[in-house]
């Protein structure tokens, strides 16, 4: 899986693959037991092609769940339509959002993340940053679409957004193993935290919203 290979379509498929195996190795054995071997056992591939492209098995923890994150964002742009009214917006992002923090994988990282931060600080700053952060300016650039107001405070109403959002759900998932979210529950909170944020903004901006123009 050299770097021409990995443009190809049959290289982006392989190299998903291999991150996908990844991360749940790492999830089924925890981080320090996990071994690039044990990897490429469930993957196939060699390693020198795993160190040529990941540099460590941090390098490679790391790119699993940069492919995690991706996919999410992936999944709301791909149902992005445009002349959604805010309220829609809210929901659409939140559905899919729940979605995708609350599936097995996800949680199953963020437990190993949450271990592993305080010993391998870069895994806990890599979460914070792009992980974390990075979700917030995500979405905060779409409110630019809806809010008239500077990017830092729309960020801001993002992250009360996120974190409001898949408070109660992720939680309770992170604690309890056997739990699963029921797709009632992901709508129940999408729409609560959407009438929260729609009147939270109405409130806080008024006469910046573009669609009452």
């Amino acid at each position: 899986m050299d770097e021409t290979a990995v443009k190809t379509a049959r290289g982006r498929e392989r190299m998903k693959e291999l991150l996908s195996c990844a991360i749940d190795t790492f999830i089924e054995h925890g981080y320090e037991r996990t071994s690039i071997d044990k990897i490429i056992r469930r993957s196939g591939g060699s390693r020198s092609t795993v160190y040529q492209c990941y540099g460590s098995k941090e390098g490679l923890f790391i790119a699993a769940l940069q492919m995690m994150a991706d996919d999410v964002y992936a999944s709301y742009m791909a149902d992005y339509r445009h002349g959604r009214t805010l309220r829609e917006e809210f929901l659409a992002f939140g559905r899919i959002y729940l979605k995708g923090m609350l599936s097995e994988r996800a949680v199953g990282a963020s437990r190993l993340i949450f271990a592993e931060s305080v010993r391998l600080r870069e895994i806990g700053d890599w979460f914070r940053h792009e992980g974390i952060e990075k979700s917030y300016v995500c979405f905060a650039k779409v409110l630019e679409n809806h809010i008239d107001a500077p990017l830092p405070e729309l960020t801001a109403a993002a992250a009360r957004f996120i974190e409001m959002l898949k408070g109660p759900l992720y939680l309770k998932a992170l604690c309890l193993p056997d739990f699963r979210a029921e797709d009632a529950d992901i709508e129940r909170e999408a729409l609560l935290s959407a009438d929260i944020m729609c009147a939270w903004i109405e409130k806080t901006y008024p006469g910046q919203l573009k669609e009452d123009r």
